[in-house]
């Protein structure tokens, strides 16, 4: 049985793998379970074409007014994807944060290859069970789900930085250049999300704490010291791990 409480989404720009993307432009670009397109709207405003598959109503309502086609559809039915995408093949593929919430994601990588380019890339994303918050938990024997971060509760697979190097080589993939996304302050977001909460009163808004002064204040002020204290320690102090991987020569 489904649990019966509502799944409130967060979803933020992926500010690591837009640094690994740069400046490109002209391409086609296939954004995998989009979400709201947070992170492809950007892209897209650099001059790229950008269309994005989700299964979620809502995602593809909102996803549809940043990017100029979203598919509504289920990704690991690839024969539904490919129906759609009508032979269209892509530059780049992105796969942002949605693996993990998959009980196969080796099958799924390998299974979107027919749809990139020859000499196209894929765009990785994946949560990191490295990080300082959770190795403290397990270490006094905790491991509680919660609404976001490392331990969503709706992600089926973890990954440590060698998992994940270990999932793009079975996947057939080798990994040409890699970043994450700092970890030190990401264990008080669910803090950070009741308080706006509070103030904004119930039901909160999904967009309400990027809205915030304090988000935007942090991303001024700490996100640069975060970003360069995690170089010290990536394993322990990054949130997202991000790869940019090709089909291995």
């Amino acid at each position: 049985m489904f649990e019966p409480q509502t799944y409130h989404y967060f979803e933020e720009v992926n500010r690591g793998l837009l640094r690994l993307w740069g400046g490109r432009s002209g391409r086609d670009v296939l954004d995998v379970a989009c979400g709201f397109a947070t992170t492809s709207q950007q892209m897209q405003r650099g001059g790229n074409r950008v269309v994005g598959i989700d299964s979620s109503s809502e995602a593809v309502v909102v996803a549809r007014q940043r990017i100029q086609q979203v598919i509504h559809a289920d990704l690991t039915d690839i024969d539904q994807v490919r129906d759609a995408l009508n032979g269209r093949r892509f530059d780049t593929i992105i796969f942002a944060d949605v693996l993990e919430h998959l009980p196969w994601p080796g099958a799924v990588l390998r299974s979107y290859l027919e749809f990139l380019q020859s000499d196209g890339t894929f765009l990785i994303s994946l949560p990191n069970i490295g990080l300082w918050s959770a190795r403290l938990a397990h270490l006094v024997g905790r491991f509680d789900y919660q609404e976001t971060g490392i331990l969503d509760h709706t992600h089926l697979r973890f990954f440590t930085r060698r998992a994940a190097l270990q999932l793009l080589d079975a996947a057939g993939l080798e990994v040409e250049r890699q970043t994450y996304n700092p970890g030190l302050m990401r264990p008080l977001v669910p803090l950070a999300k009741k308080l706006v909460a509070r103030r904004q009163g119930e039901p909160a808004d999904a967009d309400a704490l990027l809205q915030s002064r304090a988000y935007k204040l942090y991303l001024k002020t700490a996100y640069p010291i975060e970003r360069a204290m995690a170089r010290l320690w990536p394993g322990a102090l990054a949130f997202q791990m991000i790869f940019e991987a090709r089909r291995k020569r």
